[in-house]
This record gives C-alpha cells, structure tokens and sequence, in this order.
C-alpha cells in the first residue's frame, strides 16, 4: 500500500475508528490509542483489499479486535484511568442528542451492534460476519439495547 492510499483510507475512515473505538473504551485517550494501533495495523500489515467495503469491514474487526485486547490486558485489569476516576469523558460528534448520549452508556456489545446498525447502517447478517457472531445473536443484542435505552429515555421521550 502506498502513501497517497494508506493517507486516503486514514482520513475516510479515522472518524468512524474513533466512534466505534470510544463507544467500547468510553474515554478519549484509550480510544486515541485505539484508533493508532489499528492504523498502525493496516500499515503494517499486508492485506489486498478487493474493494472499499472489504477496507472498511477490516478496519472495524480489528479495531473491535483492538478493544478487545485492551480491556483484557493486565494493565486495564490493574489500573485506573485517571479520566475515568475524575471525570466524564469529552465526546464531540454530530449527534449530541440525548438517544446518543444514553447509547454511549449501553454496555460494549449492545453499543457495538447498535453503532453499526443504525449508524453504518450494516444489516443484522453483515455485523455477524464483521464480528464473527450468529446473525440471532446480533438481533438479541439490538432487542437488549433497544430495551435499555426504552428504560433510560422514558423521562426524556
């Protein structure tokens, strides 16, 4: 892959990386490091892509792969975050509605699938391929989410 492209994909790509990867991590340095370590993979890594869905599916299994692997290493098990301890994370993005604000506290697997459901717009069969799950599973994921955020927005709706 050459500059000009890896540079092309960054930058199409980089906003929705950083979404996904906050909507796991839920503060903003972790997802910063999120993100990087997925750019570093895709540069370091030697994959042909066949087309700009292949790209963008690769890039969201592994940064989920990356989230995975950061809530599971010995110093997120052992360590806390000084954000995470002292205050609310900062998120900017288009939808700062409060349906955004209550789908950032769902839990990581219901956010997940909620995120590429409604905002990447990706079908239940598709996020089962892209995460390597039942097709049912994604579908009890989004019936749980929708249930919580039922719960959490019935004040405010």
């Amino acid at each position: 892959m050459d500059r000009v492209e890896y540079e092309r994909i960054v930058c199409k790509y980089m906003d929705m990386i950083y979404r996904l990867a906050i909507s796991h991590t839920k503060t903003p340095a972790d997802a910063d490091d999120i993100v990087q370590q997925t750019f570093v993979k895709l540069l370091t890594k030697k994959v042909l892509f066949t087309d700009e869905e292949h790209i963008k599916r690769w890039l969201i299994r592994v940064c989920i792969n990356e989230c995975n692997s950061f809530f599971s290493s010995f110093w997120r098990k052992n360590v806390d975050s000084m954000e995470a301890v002292t205050s609310e994370p900062e998120f900017t993005m288009k939808e700062s509605s409060e349906l955004y604000e209550a789908i950032k506290k769902l839990p990581a697997k219901c956010g997940t699938v909620v995120y590429l459901f409604y905002y990447e717009e990706y079908s239940s069969k598709e996020i089962a391929e892209i995460l390597h799950i039942k097709e049912a599973t994604v579908r009890t994921r989004l019936v749980r989410a929708r249930n919580l955020l039922r719960t959490q927005l019935k004040e405010a709706w």
